[in-house]
Order: C-alpha cells, then sequence, then structure tokens
C-alpha cells in the first residue's frame, strides 16, 4: 500500500478531494458551459439577482465532465492499487436499491410541475448532469473511496456513511447565501441529508458510483422541469405541494440509507472495498 500522506487521513482527505473535485468541475464548466454553451443555446445560462448583484452562470454538462476527469485523475493517482468507481457491475442492482426513493421523489417533482408549470426540458436535461455528476464525485465519490482505503472497518464506513451525508446536506443549506429564503433552505439541507443517506448506502454496498450519478441526475432533473426553478438555475424560493412529497422521500432515504448499511452486511461492505483497494481487482473502467 502507498502512502500519500495528508490523503492518509481519511477526514483531512475527504475534504481536500471535494475541493478537487469541485475545483476541476468549475474550471471545466467555465469552458465548456460558459464560454462555450452558454454563448449558443438560448436558456442555457441563467441570469440571477443575489445580495443585490446580477450574476449570470451557466452550469451543466461541462460540470459533468470536469467530474470524470477528476474521477479518472483518482483512479490514475491510485492506480493499480484501486480498481475504480465507475463499474459496469452492480449498475442495475444499485439502481433497483435506488428506485423506491427515486420513485417517491419523481412522483413530488411531476406534481410540483403541475403547480409551478414546465420550463425547458432539454435545458433541464443538461443542467441536471451538473448535480448528478458533480455533486456525487465531489461529495461521495472520491471521498468516501479514499475514506474507506484507509479505514474500510464498521466505524469507518459509519463515519464515511455521516461525514458525506451531513456534508452534503449543509451545503444546500447554503442555497440561502444565493437568494433562498433560509427556511426553504434548512429544509431543502434536511431533506439533502436524507437523499444523500440512500445514495452513500447504495455506493458503500457496491462500490460503484455511476448508479448514483443517474439516480441523483434523474432527480435533478425533474426538479429543473419545473418552471420556478428552470428560471433560477435550481435556488428554490417556493414550496408547494411537491415539494413535501420530495421532502417524504428524505425521510424514506435516511432510513432506507440505515437499513442498507445494517450491522448485518457491515462485513460485506468491508470485504468489498479491501478488495477494491487490493489492486487485485480487474480495473474496467476509472
Amino acid at each position: 500500500m502507498k502512502e500519500h500522506k495528508i490523503l492518509d487521513h481519511p477526514i483531512v482527505g475527504y475534504f481536500l478531494l471535494l475541493i478537487f473535485a469541485n475545483l476541476v468541475s468549475v474550471i471545466v464548466s467555465g469552458i465548456i458551459d460558459s464560454m462555450i454553451l452558454g454563448n449558443i443555446i438560448p436558456g442555457y445560462a441563467v441570469t440571477a439577482e443575489i445580495q443585490g448583484r446580477t450574476v449570470i452562470s451557466a452550469s451543466g454538462v461541462g460540470n459533468a465532465i470536469g467530474a470524470i476527469i477528476a474521477v479518472g485523475i483518482f483512479f490514475l493517482w491510485f492506480r493499480p492499487q484501486f480498481d475504480g468507481m465507475l463499474k459496469k457491475k452492480d449498475i442495475l442492482k444499485a439502481l433497483l436499491l435506488l428506485l423506491p426513493i427515486c420513485a417517491v421523489h419523481w412522483i413530488g417533482s411531476i406534481a410540483s410541475c403541475v403547480q409551478f408549470g414546465i420550463a425547458a426540458v432539454p435545458i433541464a436535461f443538461l443542467r441536471a448532469a451538473a448535480p448528478g455528476f458533480g455533486e456525487e464525485t465531489a461529495f461521495r465519490g472520491l471521498g468516501v473511496a479514499n475514506y474507506m482505503r484507509k479505514d474500510p472497518s464498521e466505524k469507518g464506513i459509519l463515519t464515511a456513511f455521516w461525514l458525506s451525508s451531513i456534508v452534503f446536506g449543509l451545503i444546500h443549506i447554503g442555497n440561502a447565501l444565493n437568494g433562498a429564503p433560509l427556511g426553504i433552505s434548512v429544509l431543502q439541507g434536511l431533506y439533502a441529508i436524507g437523499i444523500g443517506m440512500a445514495l452513500g448506502a447504495v455506493y458503500l454496498r457496491t462500490g460503484n458510483i455511476l448508479p448514483c450519478m443517474l439516480a441523483h441526475m434523474s432527480l435533478d432533473f425533474l426538479e429543473f422541469c419545473r418552471g420556478d426553478l428552470g428560471s433560477t438555475g435550481g435556488i428554490m424560493i417556493n414550496l408547494g405541494i411537491g415539494d413535501w412529497i420530495t421532502i417524504v422521500a428524505g425521510i424514506a432515504g435516511a432510513v432506507w440509507g440505515l437499513y442498507l448499511i445494517r450491522p448485518a452486511v457491515r462485513a460485506d461492505i468491508t470485504a468489498l472495498w479491501t478488495n477494491k483497494w487490493s489492486g487485485t481487482a480487474p480495473a474496467d473502467a476509472a
């Protein structure tokens, strides 16, 4: 096993890798989304008033490409020790594990579209790539994998699970700084913790971040289809009946996530991640 100094401290490593993934995504997004797609695709860039300033932003495909680049760099950095997190194996299993939570969330999002109207669907799809790929890479993909490299024990599993879920939720509360009402931002943060628990548990159970990316993207796609969120670039300023349904999905996600990493399966999770970091498994993808 190689030593990687600062990254060998799993908690410090988690936050450093979170910053790294976001930095790569932002740089690539600035080139592809802001400089290219934002100028050639009508409606791709969003203009919003944030703390008295007019801000034009564009994020989507470029952010996702940046996230994949970050995953690739992580894979090459630890090669041949790590067998990768973008795998063909267990994609269907992981998606089925996430399906019950996603289904409830989809119902809530559709109800919100009925209440608030529908934005441009193709633009919503492009924008959803950013949180789907970018947030999964930053908050779960790299940091959790690194944590399991150093501590795949039962304690390590629980720490990585809670750390990634809570940080994911706290970041969403930060939407209040971008113009969202504080109460709505707090609710969104608590909901994000629950959804993050389900996504994190599936990642820990399978070692595959790709299904989590696809599921996450599907959730944000339907949310960005909402007329109100489509015009604000995802900043929630209204709560409707559909939002309370998605909050129920968040609560269900928390319960489901805890069940998926229950004590009876933690030895299997330890064995999976120990094998992933052994350098002996075939590396079919980054």
